[in-house]
């Protein structure tokens, strides 16, 4: 009889762990392969749009945007590579028909890091991992959520002992134009329209781009809904300091030729001549 629980006990516990193991997988943060790669690109130009996505209810984003920072796997990571210093337009915007599953209605987020988050075969960065616990204990807010900071530097590390360190470039998001979630204000794009999308001036290197649901009032118990969504970025070159110097130059020379030729016409106008 004895024997027979702990079978049962045994079977129970591995049934446990192998329900508990997709939800660990979840928690990992990644590309998705070549699935969320926006490729690379120069100052010559170029686009990308990527549109089968979704993200684990409507609040991750904004959840890294208060002052005990959230979970990164509320958020969907994506790639993008310069050759060059390039102007960079990034857009975020809902898709309800991106997978499945998905439904409409996000409020999307976004914020941009240098850097690079561990890629196969390396093991995946997550929020509980033993070494992301550790420097959140020692270098985090109190009381950290988890590793997902939206409005500064990331660290968040993986089972192999490595950290990975992403340095913040720039935020925007689909919300007030002004609002402090308990970390100090920050501004949203002030129409919340599932929409949003702004311009970042970014130097040669690799960058991750963190998605997520911007609706801070969303938060609440499991389940949620897997929210669609379409990212894309555009790039172009960034003028050089000369050619706005060009430019003003090129203004004040025409400026300067229609003063003298307005002061050349006003001694005729009064001697009442006529060159015609």
């Amino acid at each position: 009889m004895l024997k027979g629980t702990l079978l049962s006990s045994f079977k129970l516990s591995a049934l446990t762990v192998a329900l508990a193991f997709p939800i660990v997988a979840q928690a990992h943060t990644s590309y998705g392969g070549t699935a969320r790669d926006f490729g690379s690109f120069s100052s010559a130009g170029g686009s990308a749009t990527i549109s089968n996505q979704a993200v684990s209810g409507n609040f991750g984003w904004a959840d890294g945007a208060d002052a005990d920072w959230g979970d990164a796997h509320r958020i969907r990571a994506f790639k993008l590579s310069l050759t060059d210093t390039a102007n960079v337009q990034l857009s975020a915007q809902a898709n309800p028909t991106a997978t499945e599953s998905s439904v409409g209605g996000l409020l999307p987020g976004f914020s941009i890091y240098s850097g690079l988050l561990h890629e196969a075969p390396a093991g995946a960065d997550y929020d509980t991992a033993i070494v992301t616990t550790e420097w959140l204990a020692n270098n985090g807010p109190v009381g950290a959520e988890g590793a997902l900071n939206s409005l500064g530097n990331l660290t968040i590390g993986n089972d192999d002992g490595d950290l990975s360190h992403l340095t913040f470039q720039g935020y925007a998001f689909d919300g007030p134009s002004s609002v402090d979630y308990g970390a100090g204000t920050i501004n949203g794009d002030g129409t919340v329209d599932g929409f949003v999308s702004d311009s970042f001036t970014l130097s040669a290197g690799d960058y991750t781009i963190l998605v997520g649901g911007a609706d801070y009032a969303a938060q609440g118990p499991a389940p949620w809904d897997a929210y669609g969504l379409e990212a894309s970025v555009v790039i172009s070159a960034v003028p050089e300091p000369e050619t706005y110097g060009m430019l003003l130059i090129g203004l004040g020379l025409v400026g300067f030729a229609a003063r003298r030729r307005l002061a050349q016409d006003r001694p005729n106008q009064g001697l009442g001549l006529n060159y015609a």
